[in-house]
């Protein structure tokens, strides 16, 4: 991790000795000649615990151009201490500002309301930001606080000793600017979170969120089932095949020679799509557990599925195991999406009835397709007699990805390998402990 990744807490720390620099000062200024010390105290503590609290309380929403937002709080917060600068100047070289309660209340909202209040703000900002950057950072409270009380210090060190209380706020100034660069760099480094759209279902939310690491260039976009990650794809030029995609051009028969193809668990892939565009008689069902990744799939990932019946497209959503009982059978290839069995306990949470089902509506010469990855070690299982061989698509940064395919004549023809997979060998399936079986 670069050394910009590991100074994620210097902005808010700066941020908040910012914030606590400007209280002082204003302390300072206020009190040193005004009537009445501890009412003026008390009012202008209330004063800046309000402003500051109401700037961590204007959280932005989710769902817009965070970083745009917090950039423009930054600048906000660069020109209201720049204001506190010139009026704390003002205040020194100008015998009658300070004099009369107007003007002290307005010394109260310039030099400590309003900063407390943008620097409040842009703590707030970094929290969101923070928050939905998909790593272990922490939030910028306790950095802030420290930041804090190290301003409290140096502003008890140093300002007897300024020419003027508003040095030390062109100081603030200096530090923003610094932590803001600071933060723009941990940014670049970091994955950034944008949560596109969301619908809630029985299984849990279904949401799809676009990451984005920006230094590298790198975007995806991700579709999850609650906790669950059922979709993932490329959003830059360097696309790479959906494994169900590569998996039905490998194996597409002729064009003039029908082809029914199953898609358990298939809600979100376009592999159907790519069927129907690529084979002119071919056809496919796919039965769903959740309507919701249908509609999201359909809206986010270009599926074209909706819940219907047709001649060459089917989808059904519900049960998974009651939609495979009502299958009937004739299919040339059963593509089981194992992603979308996570949720209900995987490949092992299937009951005996449901696997021997899927044997069932297998042509004698069809082929069963497990990926992009084995939940379980041990799974999927064989049954005796079937033929099985497995392929694996990795790369640098990138999580592995499995396809096994059984069928019933251990004479069968695999693909050659396809759409950035490999052939791994015809041995044990057991891949998902992320063990690289030999050739």
């Amino acid at each position: 991790m670069s050394m910009r990744s590991h100074s994620w807490w210097l902005p808010p720390l700066l941020v908040g000795a910012s914030a606590a620099i400007a209280a002082e000062v204003a302390i300072g200024l206020l009190l040193y000649e005004g009537p009445g010390f501890m009412r003026s105290l008390t009012t202008i503590l209330a004063v800046e615990g309000v402003a500051l609290a109401g700037g961590l309380w204007w959280v932005p929403t989710t769902g817009e151009d965070l970083v745009d937002r917090l950039r423009r709080r930054w600048l906000f917060c660069l020109v209201a201490f720049l204001a506190a600068a010139a009026f704390g100047t003002a205040w020194s070289l100008v015998e009658w500002i300070g004099q009369g309660r107007l003007q002290q209340g307005l010394g109260l909202a310039v030099m400590a309301g309003v900063p407390l209040y943008a620097a409040g703000a842009v703590l707030g900002g970094m929290s969101v930001v923070i928050g939905g950057s998909g790593d272990r950072l922490r939030g910028p409270g306790a950095p802030a606080m420290v930041g804090a009380a190290l301003g409290v210090v140096a502003t008890g060190v140093l300002l007897p000793r300024a020419p003027t209380p508003a040095a030390l706020l062109i100081a603030c100034l200096a530090m923003l600017s610094l932590g803001g660069m600071i933060f723009g760099g941990v940014l670049q480094s970091r994955q950034r979170i944008e949560i596109r759209a969301r619908r809630a279902s029985r299984g849990g939310e279904v949401r799809v969120e676009d990451r984005r690491v920006l230094d590298v260039d790198v975007a995806t976009r991700h579709l999850f089932e609650g906790p669950y990650l059922r979709r993932s794809v490329s959003l830059g030029e360097n696309s790479v095949t959906p494994w169900d995609v590569a998996l039905v051009r490998a194996l597409m028969p002729a064009a003039d020679r029908s082809w029914r193809v199953l898609l358990v668990g298939g809600g979100a892939s376009t592999a159907p799509r790519t069927l129907l565009r690529e084979h002119p008689v071919g056809a496919v069902d796919v039965i769903e557990r959740t309507g919701a990744v249908v509609e999201l799939g359909r809206e986010h990932f270009d599926t074209e599925l909706a819940i219907a019946r047709g001649d060459r497209l089917t989808v059904d959503v519900g049960n998974i195991e009651d939609l495979m009982g009502r299958l009937t059978p004739h299919y040339d290839l059963v593509v089981v999406d194992t992603a979308a069995l996570a949720p209900v306990g995987g490949l092992s949470g299937w009951s005996q009835a449901s696997r021997r089902r899927l044997v069932e509506v297998t042509e004698p010469g069809g082929l069963i397709a497990w990926g992009p990855l084995a939940t379980e070690s041990g799974m999927p299982e064989v049954p005796g007699g079937w033929a099985h061989a497995a392929f694996r698509r990795g790369g640098a940064g990138c999580p592995d990805e499995y396809v096994i395919l059984t069928s019933p004549h251990e004479t069968a023809a695999w693909p050659t390998p396809f759409g950035g997979f490999e052939s791994v060998g015809g041995g044990s399936p057991e891949l998902a402990d992320g063990e690289d079986p030999e050739p």
